[in-house]
């Protein structure tokens, strides 16, 4: 074969490589079109319709493993340092407590301002801090559970020298006992970035007991949702109060 007719076909091999490139561009282009087009017309479609979304999964990193907890392979492990890897995006819940509004639950007015001074000094939500004390405690400050959990907050023993070096000596004693529920969920809410259910989800099971869920696909418990529907309640209620 001559060197010209080399040449010629080099440069036709290289134009069909060039070619392909381009349907191939092109092709995705009109994938990527078609499905917006499509997701479009299924937002239209949905339009006037209640829309459940499906939680997104996060993501963990698991460092170094310790006898306590059991792994899918019956492994004795326990997940340490978990935190969200930067990629996930958490929405926060958001409540309305700027200005204080009593609610009608049985507790006096004077000691829910308490618990409204105390989640406006560490920036958590009054309403989400509510609907907890009443899934916890039912409003009752003396409440000691079997499992070793103390007043409104439901303070674990397992937490109450970590309290007690902030302080907080005294569970059973409105101002201590919310002051350290709610600087626990202050420290969780930084850790992991205003996830709300999954900071309802360690306060209720532990870090390690919530990331194993999270891991065996829970993204959500009866616990989280009944809290997080009370906490909207007590929000709407708020509104209403202050547009009145």
């Amino acid at each position: 074969m001559s060197k010209f007719r080399r040449m010629k076909k080099a440069e036709k091999r290289r134009i069909q490589r060039m070619t392909t490139g381009v349907f191939i561009g092109v092709s995705f282009v009109c994938l990527v079109t078609a499905g917006i087009s499509l997701s479009d017309a299924k937002a239209d479609d949905l339009d006037g319709q209640t829309v459940r979304f499906e939680a997104i999964p996060i993501q963990y990193e698991h460092n170094q493993a310790s006898p306590g907890q059991q792994d899918t392979d019956g492994q004795t492990v326990e997940i340490e340092n978990v935190h969200i890897i930067e990629d996930t995006q958490p929405i926060p819940q958001e409540y309305t407590d700027v200005t204080f509004v009593p609610l009608p639950v049985p507790m006096s007015e004077e000691d829910q301002e308490t618990v409204f001074e105390i989640c406006q000094d560490r920036d958590v939500s009054f309403p989400l801090v509510m609907a907890l004390i009443e899934h916890e405690s039912q409003f009752d400050g003396s409440a000691r559970s079997s499992t070793g959990d103390s007043g409104y907050m439901q303070i674990n023993d397992c937490n109450a020298a970590a309290m007690a070096d902030l302080g907080y000596t005294d569970l059973f004693d409105l101002y201590q006992n919310v002051s350290a529920g709610v600087y626990m969920l202050r420290d969780l809410f930084n850790k992991y970035e205003g996830d709300t259910t999954f900071v309802l989800m360690a306060y209720n099971a532990g870090e390690t007991g919530a990331a194993n869920q999270r891991a065996a696909g829970i993204y959500e418990t009866d616990y989280t949702v009944e809290i997080l529907e009370q906490a909207k309640v007590f929000s709407s209620y708020i509104d209403n109060a202050l547009n009145k």
